[in-house]
């Protein structure tokens, strides 16, 4: 008679570790065995209780980054298991990238996230495929997140609104105003740091350091008040760091003695009610124009005295209502100075 005998057997199923079954033979009963229900069921519980990470988002894109400028991206870390997951430590293997806001271990609760930040500074022109790497306490196989990256050559590029600025005829002891614009057409940030004019006839409003990105653009006016008579010059003069840089904008013009003689304006009444007008004079037909009334005129007429002797100027009139908005500008006024 052979007596009952036990066999034990080994199976190992995918990802599930390894799972004995223990069969028990005799000639008195039937063998006790795990169904395959039964692995599954096993399988099932195991599966469930490896914490799982979810990462958004699932790609990380940086599109377009001047060289030498620094991009960031938010990306969350989120643990949606019932599980606690221990993250020990998030890596990328490229020189060009950072990562901020994670310290080890950091531990995510059932339902709770994270966030980190991603910089992306890169050095040359050109593309990269890289990876973002999670480890856990509990897998050594890293979580990857895929980063692709796209860096293009800066270009830093300071253009201003008039090659030179030159001031006509403007009489002693009087002064001329011009505005100026800087503009950065390039793909990167420009600082400018000092912003100064040469030459004692003229002078420069609105030329503090700033900050110019890509497509924006920052104001000066540039005066002129001759202290002699002749052509005079300068130089305006705009340096930017880091770009070994400076812009020069040559300055010229002519002080003019002034005449003795005084142009008298007239013009017809507003049709509407008028709470003033303001007198706009300009050295060029067309303009632009400065204003030389200090305040608004009450009456249809204005006196412009201490003009250059031989020169022709041109004026417009603005008239202003009760709410006082400012009309547009008159049909042009020409008068010359005997």
């Amino acid at each position: 008679m052979v007596g009952p005998f036990s066999r034990t057997c080994a199976w190992r199923g995918v990802g599930v570790g390894v799972i004995t079954l223990l069969a028990t033979l005799g000639l008195g009963g039937g063998a006790k065995a795990s169904t395959p229900e039964s692995i599954g069921r096993v399988a099932q519980e195991q599966s469930t209780a490896t914490p799982v990470l979810e990462v958004v988002p699932d790609v990380i894109h940086f599109l377009e980054v001047p060289v030498g400028e620094k991009y960031t991206q938010a990306v969350r870390i989120s643990n949606p298991s019932k599980a606690t997951v221990e993250i020990e430590k998030i890596s990328i293997a490229a020189p060009d990238f950072e990562i901020s806001g994670f310290a080890s271990p950091l531990v995510l609760g059932p339902g709770s996230s994270a966030d980190i930040t991603i910089s992306y500074r890169p050095r040359v022109a050109g593309r990269s495929a890289v990876e973002l790497r999670i480890v856990t306490s509990r897998d050594r196989v890293p979580l990857t997140v895929e980063i692709a990256a796209a860096a293009i050559g800066g270009q830093m590029e300071l253009v201003a609104s008039e090659a030179a600025v030159h001031f006509e005829d403007v009489p002693m002891g009087d002064r001329s105003v011009k505005e100026l614009s800087l503009t950065n057409t390039g793909n990167r940030d420009v600082k400018i740091s000092r912003i100064s004019v040469s030459g004692s006839d003229f002078s420069l409003s609105g030329g503090n350091p700033v900050s110019l990105g890509p497509g924006q653009m920052v104001s000066l006016e540039v005066g002129f008040a001759p202290r002699g008579a002749g052509a005079k010059s300068g130089t305006l003069s705009i340096v930017c760091e880091g770009a070994n840089s400076v812009v020069q904008i040559p300055l010229s013009g002519a002080g003019a003695q002034a005449s003795e003689s005084a142009i008298r304006l007239q013009w017809e009444s507003s049709p509407e009610v008028a709470q003033g007008y303001q007198v706009y004079r300009s050295s060029e037909s067309g303009g632009p124009y400065q204003r030389i009334s200090s305040s608004a005129v009450d009456s249809p007429a204005y006196t412009d005295s201490g003009l250059a002797a031989g020169h022709t100027y041109y004026y417009v009139v603005t008239s202003i209502d009760a709410n006082n908005q400012e009309s547009e500008f008159s049909e042009q006024i020409t008068a010359t100075v005997p």
